[in-house]
């Protein structure tokens, strides 16, 4: 068996790459380094093939040797932070849409014996997601659909395509759907960057207050990269039945709660918050009910969020004074 892993050179996608092949897995990567980084995949060392591919393109050649005992994870698609989706709707939404269904395309030629599609909390109804404090979502809530952006709604029409695929029972489907993750290696600076990196990089090098989108009291459920990883290694492995699993914390931390965090870390120069309420705030909460990822993987968020940003911070800071 080889596990094929799409979005490779990515935050989530290079982590897992490295953890599978420690573990001994024979691994394919693929990416196109739209915002992963071939540094990213620097000194793995094991059974690792990579391939810098573009999904959309014609004639890709990644999946030639992919069979009918191989795991397919596909993480790769577009996205960034709230501006720059919803700046960018239409291009966000056509092009996951192209990715998703060469990923369609290539499961049903080669029936490979598991598709594991990484899915969003983005993806369920923003009317469930209004409250910091009783937004908690569940798997069944998806339908009826009303996701708030073009990012939620391609990666909706994503897991419909491979549902419709999967009724033949030649591949078995696993979705994940993933609450906000972060960690590291990610993108701190530029308009791809997302929420927690982005506020880490702006602190380290402003001093006074630190701009925070909208009036802070707009919240997720961060759940770290390693937390990530641990749940996708168990879907390598999950035999049973339940098609979508929600990964994500109980709880969910507010945008003004996290900017605390992060000016109160003295290798900030940042003292004080500002608020921009004329910067979208997208959805107002949300958070997992992880009872069903509990139940069927074993799985739990370990990473507190406070040691997570504390590391992040080491990790952006020596990052920008090696740029320096």
């Amino acid at each position: 068996m080889k596990i094929y892993v799409t979005g490779a050179a990515g935050m989530i996608g290079s982590n897992l790459v490295r953890s599978l092949v420690a573990k001994g897995h024979s691994v394919v990567g693929v990416d196109n380094f739209w915002r992963g980084t071939r540094s990213n995949l620097e000194g793995i060392e094991g059974d690792f093939t990579f391939f810098e591919e573009d999904l959309t393109d014609s004639g890709i050649h990644c999946f030639d040797e992919l069979g009918d005992n191989d795991v397919l994870i596909h993480l790769a698609d577009i996205v960034a932070g709230i501006g720059y989706v919803f700046a960018n709707e239409w291009p966000v939404f056509q092009k996951n849409l192209l990715i998703n269904t060469a990923i369609a395309s290539v499961v049903a030629g080669k029936k490979p014996s598991k598709l594991i599609y990484v899915g969003t909390a983005c993806s369920y109804p923003q009317g469930l997601q209004r409250s910091v404090e009783s937004s908690v979502l569940k798997e069944d809530d998806k339908f009826p659909a009303d996701p708030e952006s073009g990012y939620g709604w391609s990666k909706l029409m994503g897991e419909i395509e491979y549902r419709l695929l999967a009724k033949s029972g030649e591949t078995q489907l696993v979705v994940l759907d993933l609450h906000n993750v972060y960690g590291w290696p990610c993108e701190f600076s530029g308009a791809t960057s997302q929420v927690i990196p982005a506020l880490i990089n702006r602190a380290l090098e402003t001093p006074g207050s630190l701009t925070v989108w909208g009036d802070g009291t707009q919240g997720r459920a961060f759940v770290h990269v390693d937390d990530v990883v641990s749940a996708l290694e168990s879907a390598v492995s999950y035999e049973g039945s339940e098609g979508t699993i929600m990964i994500g914390p109980s709880s969910c931390t507010s945008i003004g709660e996290i900017a605390q965090i992060v000016v109160s870390d003295s290798r900030t120069q940042s003292d004080a918050i500002e608020f921009d309420t004329s910067k979208p705030t997208g959805d107002i909460g949300r958070f997992a009910d992880p009872s069903r990822a509990e139940r069927e993987l074993g799985w739990k968020p370990s990473v507190d969020i406070h040691r997570g940003i504390s590391d992040l911070i080491g990790k952006i800071d020596a990052a920008k004074r090696s740029q320096a």
